[in-house]
């Protein structure tokens, strides 16, 4: 229960259900303390061959027989009180204080004759005429009884776990949501360091874990308890003094189930993480299955699914020892306890007693029926701790399926809004890396990479096409990443305009952005719905316009319902240059002051290529864009205005294609290993 206060938010909303849950789980529990209390007149039928008549009516005169006798006793003893009176013996003298004690005896038995004699008459009057007077009639007629009252205890448990399960999937799908909300508004980092998988594992199999813990609480966690309850004070009842014997073990029940309950829950925990690493490999494996296939390496997946498998299932195995040791425990527990009171009980029913070792332990000799009656009852408190406690395990991987759901809700994002937001306008001035240092974060320390840019200092003047070349791992996207505010450098400033970039909220910054990335981004959606992505409200004759632009027109016609077609998952069936030009259009369509491309023609054919740089040729005018590659074409310096070289995060040159091949041996050495890859290409074309 210790971290199920988190939910309460979420489940509020459905109280009413509830409310209704616990309602029925008090019906439930009062059918099975009834159903339990048919033990007393079955054995009083089959072993002790009474009739319910004869015992009902033997029992009133016994009562008022009794009763008589102790209103005798209590005249006497009140004479004797008044004669001591006359006498002036004090009231501290030892007789006196005797008879005091005889009189509040004498009156707490006629109080307890009396009730049973009311007892009895009620059912004298209203349940006997309906039960046969045959015994084995009578017999039958339980048999019935039982079954009806067991019949409505299953439709009402139906009806209970049924409303509970509506609050568990509600619930559920709130947490849901708030963990996507959240999600979305974390920065791109901390996302990257927790991974598709481990978000895909707190989505699915956490929230199923949680959900289960929800209905367990409901519902199970509710009615068990209560029919316990209601088992304990039948049996208080019948004898209180042997009940109370049994519930001497609940403290030790209480120390060992919160053991267990720590154990299993970090257990679950671990477990839950291995489970993360497993949808890792499959992300990876089915994200990869071109190359997978073509380089027929399906048993190196297949290995790290297993190595991964292995793990998580020797976490599993941890969690079902602990599991499989808390049940039989609690279990053999539960049994003592039971028979913390039937021994005694047996020995005051076979020896006909009251006391053991001068303990009084009944108030008067226990019948077999009524020592059935009290079995049955502990019975009855043992099963639902023994269904409590095979549901332990599942709320402990509940609480430990909330604590990791929530770990990732209440994380704060690396991006920070600002308190006071400056407003900013459309870009027109400048745009300033200043003295900019950066790493990546890691969950281990271990793995902590080194600067990924070092003091880069860079400006850019509005309208400036940057062409930023350098090699793999340079620091170029990371750069350029800095814009949008993918991240925040761990040193210096990004100024726009003169106004830093953290000064003005994220969705102002953001709506003058347009990127188009390396690896093409297009959603299950129709070709129309792709290109107005990120431009609410655009119609359209405005997204077929920069669709035209894009050179998309062409693709449009070979589809079967043109705007309309659905791509699939991330357009998978579209080449790489035509998934780049529909991504042009997008960021056509979002109209940008300032125009992000990174290795954006990376897929593309040299046909899809030269489109992509005509369009490029228009498009970036009046606007700032950098562009990232690892070379320059000739198509590319035809609108390029300055290039910048990086090496091992710093700036190293810049300048223009001419300065840069005269000054920059970095810069002449990246250009001309490039014509010569694409005169080999040609070469071989010929």
């Amino acid at each position: 229960m210790d971290s199920f206060h988190r939910l309460f938010p979420y489940v509020w909303p459905y109280r009413k259900r509830l409310y209704v849950s616990i309602v029925l789980g008090f019906f439930v529990a009062a059918f099975w303390g009834m159903n339990l209390t048919v033990a007393f007149p079955i054995v009083k039928v089959l072993l002790e061959r009474k009739n319910l008549h004869e015992y009902v009516d033997e029992t009133l005169l016994e009562s008022s027989e009794n009763e008589a006798k102790f209103a005798e006793i209590l005249t006497k003893v009140d004479s004797e009180i008044t004669q001591l009176e006359r006498d002036g013996v004090p009231t501290g003298d030892q007789n006196y204080v005797s008879l005091l004690s005889k009189r509040a005896n004498a009156q707490s038995k006629i109080a307890e004759y009396q009730r049973s004699q009311y007892q009895f008459h009620w059912v004298q009057c209203y349940l006997m005429p309906i039960v046969p007077r045959n015994e084995f009639q009578t017999f039958s007629w339980l048999v019935i009884v039982l079954l009806i009252a067991t019949a409505v205890k299953g439709v009402l448990v139906f009806f209970q776990d049924y409303l509970v399960g509506s609050v568990a999937e509600s619930a559920v799908m709130g947490v849901r949501k708030d963990l996507l909300d959240k999600t979305l508004k974390l920065d791109y980092q901390t996302l990257s360091v927790e991974g598709h998988s481990g978000l895909m594992a707190r989505f699915t199999y956490d929230a199923e874990q949680l959900s289960q813990g929800i209905s367990l609480l409901g519902g199970r966690m509710i009615r068990e308890p209560l029919k316990c309850l209601a088992c304990m004070v039948l049996a208080l009842i019948v004898n209180w003094r042997l009940t109370l014997l049994s519930l001497i073990f609940i403290p030790v029940l209480g120390f060992i189930l919160a053991r267990f309950g720590k154990m299993l829950k970090r257990a679950s925990g671990r477990m839950m993480d291995s489970m993360s690493q497993i949808y890792k490999v499959l992300d990876e494996t089915f994200a990869g299955l071109k190359v997978v296939i073509g380089y027929n390496n399906a048993d190196h997946h297949k290995g790290h699914f297993k190595k991964q498998y292995d793990s998580y299932y020797s976490k599993a195995m941890k969690v079902l020892r602990i599991d499989s040791a808390a049940k039989p425990t609690l279990e053999l527990l539960g049994l003592i306890a039971l028979f913390m009171a039937l021994v005694p009980g047996a020995y005051l029913v076979l020896r006909g007693k009251t006391e053991i070792y001068g303990i009084k332990l009944s108030a008067d000799v226990m019948s077999p029926a009524k020592l059935s009656l009290l079995y049955a009852m502990l019975a009855g408190m043992l099963d639902p701790c023994r269904k409590l406690s095979s549901s332990f395990s599942r709320l402990k991987r509940s609480s430990a399926a909330i604590d990791r759901i929530f770990f990732l809700i209440d994380k704060e994002s690396l991006i920070s809004e600002p308190l006071k937001p400056v407003p900013l306008a459309r870009h027109q001035k400048s745009i300033e890396f200043k003295d900019i240092s950066f790493r990546y974060s890691t969950t281990n320390p271990k793995l902590q990479r080194g600067l990924v840019l070092e003091h880069v200092d860079l400006k850019v003047k509005a309208g400036e096409v940057i062409a930023i070349v350098g090699q793999n791992g340079c620091g170029k996207s990371t750069l350029v990443n800095l814009l949008p505010r993918y991240f925040d450098p761990d040193a210096g400033d990004v100024l726009i305009d003169g106004i830093s970039i953290k000064d003005v909220t994220t969705a102002d910054l953001r709506s003058q952005v347009g990127i188009v990335t390396q690896e093409t981004i297009l959603f299950d959606d129709t070709i129309l719905e792709n290109i107005r992505y990120g431009t609410q409200g655009a119609t359209r004759e405005q997204a077929e316009e920069a669709a035209r632009q894009a050179h998309v027109m062409p693709i449009i016609h070979t589809m079967p319902q043109g705007f309309d077609t659905v791509l699939g998952d991330k357009g998978k069936d579209l080449s790489g240059g035509q998934r780049q030009r529909i991504a042009l259009a997008r960021v056509i369509l979002r109209n940008p002051a300032i125009l992000i491309l990174d290795e954006a023609t990376s897929a593309a054919d040299p046909e899809s290529e030269t489109l992509i740089h005509e369009t490029l040729k228009e498009f970036v005018k009046g606007r700032t864009t950098f562009m990232i590659s690892h070379t320059m074409s000739q198509s590319l310096l035809d609108f390029v205005t300055r290039i910048v070289v990086m090496e091992n995060g710093k700036v190293v040159a810049t300048g223009t294609h001419a300065q840069l091949l005269e000054l920059s041996p970095v810069y002449n050495r990246l250009f001309n290993s490039a014509s010569r890859v694409i005169t080999n290409q040609k070469s071989k074309a010929a």
